[in-house]
């Protein structure tokens, strides 16, 4: 398999064509790399990864506070050396992302403009104007970059891939859009790489001529002025032509981050489509995509093919740090999928850890994992969602007797409706891999049994995981209890009951993907929002602007701050500023929230059991809160 032969970067080999994608990472308050950062790179070599990658690394803080790791100091290389070691343990090549800084994007205080390459507004705050950088400053910036790599380097690190990419520090000196400067590094193109092409140089200098660099850069911002692709490409062929070692090429800008991070609702590889365009200009200079590539028929043919000759995989490897040896060894049903949610990155950003929905034990590995019981116990869970399913399967990993009921005929909750929608089917890919689990682990599974307390009590279970989710809140509008009057869960799992005149009465994240996924089938959908706009509760970035790009160039009917005021057998009365409008409907759908009912949970807790409630049964929220509860609670169990 092309896949899995040795490959070079310059004269670095790798024992494949398998890269752990750089992603954001988190910190401690020294901003240095720490035991949490070995172990999680560690993993990833592990499972058999050919080059481990790191986030951004920055070089310097003399124009704004870091935001990340901070290499600038031989007092930084210890933790950067602990990795190089736990990496090369297992055959794995390791790199550094090396930034000189994030420029505009960067966020300080409210009153304190960041540094960019020219005045532009900041990302978060367009009222505050950026500084520009100093001429000198820019200097020194290249020479700290350099001296930064020789750190690097010498702590062990096999190549450094310069961070030009996403709208940062460097891109928005390579950019046109934000580069006015005067002095030698603005006004013409040449002047505009000038500050990239001399960082290069810089670290050619202080790390010897055969050392490896590699280039992230962005292609173009796709819906979003700031890159036109033909800049890209002229970037992308002066890189070719220098050379550097390889050149890591995305697409995308904050404006439209689902094109920079990859969101729930793109397909595999969204970013190969772009690759014969660059390849057009690069030559034999290899290239790298990212962007959903943990799809393995993608991964595959993206190499077979000659696409690219690297994959660059981040969330879907946060994911399952072992997807490289489940692809080599064929046991592709093994692979945890990444459900797209974004959870990693968005807390990433918040300063946390990156807690990944569908792995709890990543950041964690050598915290978290599960240990045999030491005397067997006789455990039942209720409810067959995400977060019974992991309960269930973790609980019998560790040898215990396992039970599973689930009122309805299926399994998966709302997340099976979910995975219903076509643009969904990394949830569905979920929803598979945690069945296959439970079977694996010979977990009982009993369907169409929906639990009582005097069920509970004739089982007599020594553990009970109450998982059995929340009730979808109807509101009582006239006409609600109708028989053609439905909730969002029923109707994705049962779509033949629903007409062509569709209603969705909320505009969250489920009614817009419901209501995009109905319009795809050429049914007329309106949905009704009392909200001031649709997509309102908060939500990872990338798939809050993606949903609503398809939501905007679908044929879906949006009514925003409008009342819904009467369903009749045909039609629903809608109000906005007092003026209403009557819609034709054969189908309505409340898409208006859930509700949790802790009563089973209390009177088993009455009775005295060991019990424990997790997921959606606590209070409606994320996949992520029910598959770590789910496993957590049980890993701790003794």
């Amino acid at each position: 398999m092309k896949l899995f032969e040795p490959c070079k970067i310059g004269n670095l080999t790798l024992k494949n064509r398998i890269v752990l994608a750089p992603m954001g990472t988190t910190t401690d308050q020294s901003f240095a790399f720490n035991q949490k950062d070995v172990d999680y790179y560690e993993e990833r070599a592990k499972g058999g990864t050919g080059l481990v990658l790191t986030g951004a690394v920055v070089c310097s803080e003399e124009f704004e506070p870091a935001p990340c790791q901070l290499l600038n100091s031989i007092k930084h290389a210890y933790w950067l050396h602990e990795i190089a070691e736990h990496v090369h343990i297992h055959g794995a090549k390791f790199g550094i992302q090396l930034s000189p800084g994030i420029g505009r994007m960067n966020w300080i205080d409210p009153f304190t403009p960041p540094y960019s390459a020219s005045p532009c507004p900041n990302y978060y705050n367009p009222e505050l104007i950026c500084r520009e950088l100093p001429t000198e400053g820019v200097k020194r910036l290249v020479k700290a970059m350099g001296y930064s790599a020789k750190l690097a380097k010498d702590a062990g690190v096999d190549i450094i891939e310069v961070h030009a990419y996403g709208g940062y520090l460097i891109d928005q000196f390579t950019s046109a859009k934000w580069n006015h400067r005067s002095d030698e590094y603005g006004g013409s193109f040449e002047n505009r790489q000038r500050f990239l092409f001399e960082i290069i140089d810089e670290i050619r200098k202080t790390c010897g001529k055969d050392y490896p660099i590699a280039v992230k850069m962005t292609l173009d911002s796709v819906d979003d002025e700031e890159r036109p692709i033909e800049e890209g490409l002229a970037i992308a062929k002066r890189l070719a032509e220098i050379p550097v070692d390889l050149i890591h090429f995305g697409r995308g800008a904050y404006s439209c981050r689902w094109r920079m991070v990859s969101s729930v609702y793109q397909p595999p590889g969204f970013d190969l489509e772009a690759a014969k365009i660059i390849r057009e200009v690069t030559g034999n200079v290899p290239i790298m995509a990212h962007g959903k590539l943990n799809h393995v028929p993608t991964a595959k043919q993206a190499i077979e093919e000659g696409i690219v000759d690297f994959i660059a995989i981040g969330h879907g490897m946060i994911a399952d740090p072992h997807w490289a040896n489940k692809v080599r060894k064929g046991m592709e049903e093994e692979i945890i999928p990444c459900i797209g949610c974004g959870g990693c990155h968005a807390n990433s950003m918040k300063g946390w850890a990156r807690p990944c929905a569908v792995n709890p034990t990543s950041m964690h590995e050598k915290e978290y994992v599960l240990t045999p019981m030491k005397e067997n116990k006789k455990v039942l869970v209720i409810g067959g969602g995400p977060g019974g399913l992991k309960a269930a399967a973790s609980a019998a990993q560790r040898g215990m007797d396992v039970t599973l009921w689930e009122k309805n005929a299926y399994l998966g909750g709302a997340l099976a409706a979910a995975g219903q929608m076509r643009f969904k089917k990394d949830v569905k890919s979920q929803l598979e891999y945690l069945i296959r689990q439970v079977n694996k682990y010979n977990v009982k599974v009993e369907l169409n049994k929906e639990a009582n307390l005097e069920m509970v009590k004739s089982f007599n279970p020594d553990f009970v995981v109450v998982a059995s989710g929340a009730n979808p809140i109807r509101i009582p509008i006239p006409g609600h209890d109708q028989d053609h009057v439905y909730t969002a869960v029923p109707a994705l799992m049962n779509q033949d009951v629903v007409g062509e005149n569709v209603v969705i009465i909320g505009g969250g994240e489920v009614g817009c993907e419901m209501g995009c996924e109905f319009a795809a089938q050429g049914k007329k959908v309106t949905i009704v929002e009392i909200g001031k706009d649709i997509l309102m509760a908060p939500s990872f970035v990338a798939n809050k602007q993606n949903i609503r790009y398809i939501v905007d160039h679908s044929n879906v009917d949006v009514h925003v701050a409008t009342s819904t005021k009467e369903i009749g057998k045909d039609y629903v009365i809608i109000e906005k500023d007092s003026i209403q409008q009557t819609i034709k409907a054969d189908t309505v759908i409340f898409s208006t929230g859930f509700r949790a009912n802790h009563d089973l949970y209390l009177q088993i807790l009455e009775e005295g059991y060991d019990v424990v409630q997790i997921g959606d049964n606590v209070k409606p929220g994320k996949v992520l809160d029910a598959i770590h509860q789910g496993y957590h609670f049980v890993r701790v169990y003794e």
